[in-house]
C-alpha cells in the first residue's frame, strides 16, 4: 500500500520527491500524516476511519492547523488546496523556526532550487498569460491617467474589509537580500486566517497603504493575481528571492511569472540629474545611462521592452523627473485565467 506521506505528496504532483517527501516528514509524524491524508472528512468518520477519539482528531487536526498544513473551510479541515499554498504558509511564520530551527526553510530551499524551479518554467511555457501580474506603485502614474479597480493599489485596499502582513516566505526561505520583510498582505478572508492562526499582524487601512508605499521604497514589487476581479492576496516581491523571478533567472527566461503592468516609465531627460538611483533600483535592469543631446550629462533611459511598469524608479526619484504611462489598453488585464491545476499550483496563496 502507498504511505501516506506518498500518498499526500502525489496530491501535489510530487509522488516520487524525496526532497518534497522529506519537507513532509518534518512538517508532520505519521499519526498527523494518516488524518491530513484522510481529508476532508468530518472529525466525526476520521475517528471512524481512524480508531481514535474525536478529542485525539480535533488535537491533532489543531496541530497542523497552526503549522499551516491544513485549513478550516466551512466543510471542516482540508489540505492546503495547493502546493503554493503549503509552501507559503509553513514557511512564512517565523514562529516555525522555534520549533524546525532552520531545517524546515533550508528543505524547502532545497525542493525550489532542486526541482519546483525548474517545473514552474516548464509550466509557464503553457500558458499565454502569466498567473501575477505587477501593479504600479503609488504616485508613480502620470497625473490624468485613470487607474482601473484592479491595478489601483489605493482602491484595492480602501474596498476590503480586513488587512493583515505576513513575511514573505520567499526571502525567508532564499535569504539572498536584506530587503524588509514583513511585505506578504493578506486581505479579508486570508488576513482573518492569519489573524487566527497567529501567523500574521492585523493592520489598519492606513498602515496597509503605508506598508505598500515603503516597500516600493524599498525596492519591491508589488504583484497580484493576474485577474480583473478580487484578491485576497498582494505581494511586494524582490528579484533575488521571489519564486516568481529567481526561476526564470536560474533557467535563462527573458521573462517572469509576472505579466507587465499597463505602464511603462518613462524620463523627462531636461530634469534629470543624471544621479543614477533608478539604475541601481530597477529590478528590472530596464533603465541605462545615456548621452542626452544638448548635455554633458549622462541621463537615465527607459527600455520599455525590458520595463514591466511597477513604478519603483519613479517613487524612488529624487527630482521625480519619472513616472509611469499608459501602453497598454484595459483588455491587457484578463477578466478570468484559465486554471487545470497546474496554473492555479503557481498562484494561489494562502
Amino acid at each position: 500500500m502507498t504511505d501516506v506521506y506518498t500518498a499526500i505528496s502525489t496530491t501535489y504532483g510530487y509522488p516520487h520527491s524525496e526532497r518534497f517527501l522529506r519537507v513532509l516528514k518534518l512538517l508532520m509524524n505519521k499519526e498527523e500524516a494518516e488524518v491530513a491524508a484522510a481529508l476532508p472528512a468530518p472529525v466525526e468518520d476520521l475517528s471512524v476511519k481512524l480508531s481514535k477519539t474525536a478529542a485525539d482528531i480535533n488535537r491533532l487536526l489543531a496541530g497542523l492547523f497552526h503549522r499551516g498544513v491544513v485549513f478550516e473551510t466551512r466543510k471542516g479541515y482540508q489540505l492546503a488546496r495547493s502546493l503554493v499554498q503549503l509552501h507559503d504558509a509553513t514557511s512564512s511564520d517565523p514562529r516555525s523556526d522555534a520549533i524546525y530551527g532552520g531545517k524546515l526553510l533550508d528543505l524547502w530551499a532545497d525542493f525550489d532550487v532542486g526541482e519546483w524551479y525548474k517545473d514552474i518554467v516548464e509550466v509557464s511555457r503553457a500558458f499565454p498569460t502569466a498567473p501575477s501580474r505587477v501593479l504600479p506603485a503609488r504616485g508613480a502614474v502620470a497625473p490624468g491617467v485613470r487607474l482601473l479597480p484592479a491595478e489601483d493599489v489605493t482602491s484595492l485596499i480602501e474596498n476590503s474589509w480586513k488587512y493583515a502582513v505576513v513575511p514573505c516566505s520567499c526571502r525567508r526561505i532564499h535569504h539572498r537580500c536584506e530587503r524588509t520583510m514583513n511585505t506578504c498582505l493578506q486581505l479579508n478572508r486570508a488576513a482573518e486566517y492569519v489573524i487566527k492562526r497567529g501567523s500574521g499582524v492585523e493592520l489598519s487601512k492606513e498602515e496597509a497603504l503605508g506598508l505598500f508605499d515603503a516597500a516600493a521604497k524599498n525596492g519591491l514589487i508589488h504583484t497580484i493575481p493576474n485577474v480583473a476581479g478580487y484578491s485576497t492576496i498582494m505581494c511586494n516581491c524582490c528579484p533575488d528571492c521571489c519564486i516568481g523571478i529567481a526561476p526564470f533567472a536560474k533557467y535563462g527566461e527573458k521573462k517572469n511569472s509576472f505579466d507587465k503592468s499597463r505602464f511603462a516609465a518613462t524620463v523627462n531627460a531636461e530634469s534629470c540629474s543624471g544621479c543614477q538611483d533608478c539604475v541601481d533600483i530597477c529590478p528590472f535592469e530596464a533603465i541605462e545611462m545615456v548621452q542626452s543631446p544638448g548635455s554633458k550629462k549622462l541621463k537615465a533611459a527607459v527600455n520599455k521592452d525590458k520595463c514591466y511598469g511597477c513604478g519603483i524608479c519613479a517613487v524612488s526619484c529624487v527630482t521625480r523627473c519619472i513616472e509611469l504611462e499608459e501602453v497598454r489598453p484595459p483588455e491587457h488585464i484578463p477578466t478570468y485565467l484559465e486554471s487545470d491545476g497546474g496554473l492555479s499550483s503557481l498562484h494561489e496563496k494562502s
